[in-house]
């Protein structure tokens, strides 16, 4: 198990550079989603996010996300900070991120409305391969040597990222567009020539579709929703589906890629109360062997509180997008 974990560490160290994070509740991270999202709401939220991938194997891959947004009125928009740590191979690969964030919200007409937003970040992504067995160190006689030529391996690299993002939603209706590593920063692990991060694009829409009862109140909505995101050579589009009756809330996720082939799903629940939100979901890479192989998927939890105030009714239409 020991070399299959090294294995994997030393695939990641070299691979993961051009692909970001992917949170599998992707409106319950709005912030990590689309920096318009910012402010979006009423009140001051509280975010925490925690995903982790692999479970067989000990927890090797999690990622923790903390963020707080809140609207102003002075600024017409809203103000966040954000802190993100994605740990591979038990901390072997390492990136931890803090993002500030503004949005400007606006009306275009009476019932349309549009906020565009700004992420500026400094991220720091480390290798420590104190830990890692290297083919040099493995003697046939004697065993694992305790030193190698890249036993001391350590590396850290620093840099400043920003995104841009933007979304509009009409009654019912709402689609959005972010743009991630927009300067394309340059990273160096490893190898003495720098690789730039690729630019990521997401697309992302969807509607609300309410049922009414005998006394004509909403009592349950339906919300189908499409996600589609590009970084480098890589390409995915995901389509899912929630259904919200009073505090509870249900979605399922089917993941693809561009040609449309099945490559997993995300089964999710939630229970959204008036002063903060619970989510939990399970994400099943068809990949690796399908329902057949459910132990190989990844846990993602969120915990949101709202922090509740008086003040005067926002100027925009509040944008009836999903809560996980």
């Amino acid at each position: 198990m020991r070399k299959v974990i090294i294995l994997l560490s030393l695939f990641f160290v070299k691979q993961l550079y051009g692909q970001d994070v992917e949170f599998s509740q992707y409106y319950a991270n709005p912030l990590y989603l689309n920096p318009a999202f910012t402010g979006i709401e009423e009140y001051t939220r509280i975010s925490l996010n925690y995903r982790t991938l692999l479970p067989t194997s000990f927890g090797d891959y999690n990622t923790y996300s903390a963020s707080i947004d809140k609207y102003y009125d002075g600024l017409n928009g809203g103000v966040g900070f954000q802190i993100m740590n994605d740990r591979q191979a038990q901390g072997a690969v390492n990136d931890l991120g803090f993002n500030l964030l503004y949005s400007y919200h606006g009306n275009i007409r009476k019932r349309w409305s549009i906020a565009t937003g700004f992420r500026i970040g400094y991220n720091i992504k480390s290798i420590n391969g104190s830990d890692l067995v290297y083919p040099d160190m493995i003697d046939p006689v004697g065993g694992v040597s305790p030193t190698g030529i890249e036993s001391g391996l350590s590396q850290k690299s620093m840099y400043f990222d920003f995104s841009f993002g933007m979304v509009t939603w009409y009654d019912n209706y709402y689609i959005g567009l972010a743009i991630d590593h927009l300067t394309k920063p340059k990273i160096s692990l490893g190898s003495d020539d720098p690789g730039p991060i690729g630019r990521k694009y997401t697309l992302h829409g969807g509607m609300e579709i309410p049922f009414y009862n005998t006394l004509e109140r909403v009592h349950m909505t339906v919300s189908p929703n499409l996600i589609f995101q590009m970084q480098g050579s890589s390409s995915r589009l995901n389509l899912g589906l929630y259904l919200n009756r009073n505090y509870l809330t249900t979605g399922v996720w089917l993941k693809t890629n561009t040609q449309i082939n099945l490559t997993g799903c995300v089964l999710m629940f939630g229970f959204i109360a008036d002063y903060f939100t619970f989510a939990y979901s399970y994400d099943i890479p068809f990949n690796t062997g399908g329902i057949n192989n459910l132990n190989s998927g990844g846990h993602e939890v969120t915990f949101l509180y709202k922090i509740m105030y008086k003040r005067k009714r926002k100027k925009i239409r509040a944008i009836k997008c999903p809560k996980i």
